[in-house]
């Protein structure tokens, strides 16, 4: 992509995910998370044949100023289009200041009008431009670590603390993993509530990678719920800088009345403080979910929209609002290998 009409204080430029200077220029930042990791972005390219890319605006001493990173989607089902990005539920922009911040949308806007480009799907919320179409969808559950554990006890909704107490009494324990096992034993549940929830599962070979990129390093780990010897619940954690992500859940239809999910997101909050982590992401939920979100706010969270910008020519629902609208009946109504299927072939079109 060439520069047109820049001047070199506001100069563009296209770099690899791997590129040391987006590297530092995204460890200066507190607010960066996993998803802006290469590894993560890495990872998403290498399962899927995706091109992984970032955009990023230069000051006059050719400092990095603003980035976003984007895959390439480029599907014959859903069509072209770039995302920051698939598969996450949200990427926020980084810059330096605000008018850095405006610079870099404003060239999003210019790369999408030129109509050489493709659609553009930012998971975040852009400056206000009649260009930019808003998606308001999802929400996010954040808390705040900084207060220290007790602190978040004490102003836990009374449910929570009484469910993490049945949890207590009823044996219910929680095992912290980083192998390859541990990450077998949450992705059988994983599927099995994939399939209840009539969505597809990603491919184990998505998890495996996900074990080698990120896991191995330090970078995730996995949290199950036993109760004996059955597996009750499980949760994927990914963690990088200073926030902590809930990022997949999975639960048995048994054992519920044990809470099992409750002691396994209090270990997490209690994991998070211990090793000085500032922020708990709970994860993007639904906006129409009325349950879930109760229950992420009863932990005292803070719930504020998920705003997704895109560049189109016509409105559009996020790739993942579309591929769960054609795949639920069908996917709850078949045996668990159609779900696996589904995400083997299907997931790289609509994430």
């Amino acid at each position: 992509m060439k520069n047109k009409n820049y001047s070199k204080q506001d100069a563009v430029q296209i770099l690899n995910p791997q590129d040391e200077h987006w590297i530092a220029f995204v460890e200066s930042f507190p607010r960066a998370t996993i998803f802006h990791h290469p590894a993560w972005i890495d990872l998403l390219a290498d399962c899927y044949g995706y091109r992984p890319f970032v955009i990023v605006m230069k000051d006059e001493g050719d400092k990095i100023i603003a980035g976003l990173p984007f895959i390439d989607v480029n599907s014959f089902l859903t069509g072209r289009r770039w995302t920051s990005l698939p598969f996450t539920d949200y990427c926020n922009p980084l810059y330096r200041d605000d008018v850095a911040f405006r610079q870099l949308s404003d060239e999003l806007v210019q790369l999408f009008q030129n109509k050489r480009n493709p659609n553009i799907e930012v998971r975040w919320e852009l400056p206000a431009c009649t260009s930019i179409l808003t998606n308001f969808e999802f929400v996010q559950h954040t808390l705040n670590l900084d207060q220290g554990i007790e602190s978040i006890s004490k102003t836990l909704h009374r449910t929570q603390r009484q469910n993490i107490k049945t949890a207590e009494k009823n044996n219910v324990r929680i095992e912290r993993g980083e192998d390859l096992d541990s990450l077998r034993v949450f992705y059988s549940l994983h599927c099995l509530t994939r399939q209840r929830q009539g969505v597809p599962v990603q491919p184990w070979r998505f998890f495996k990678l996900l074990h080698e990129r990120l896991i191995a390093r330090g970078l995730g780990f996995v949290l199950i719920a036993y109760a004996g010897d059955q597996c009750l619940a499980a949760g994927l954690f990914l963690h990088w800088q200073k926030t902590l992500i809930y990022k997949y859940a999975s639960s048995s239809d048994n054992g519920q009345d044990l809470r099992p999910n409750h002691l396994l997101t209090w270990t997490a909050l209690n994991w998070g403080c211990e090793h000085g982590y500032k922020l708990f992401d709970f994860g993007r939920t639904d906006a129409a979910n009325e349950g879930l979100r109760t229950f992420k706010n009863r932990w005292g969270t803070i719930e504020t929209p998920l705003t997704y910008s895109i560049l189109s020519a016509k409105p559009q629902n996020p790739s993942t609002g579309r591929m769960e609208a054609v795949m639920h009946k069908i996917i709850q109504n078949s045996p668990e290998w159609v779900c696996r299927l589904a995400g083997v072939v299907l997931y790289r079109h609509f994430g």
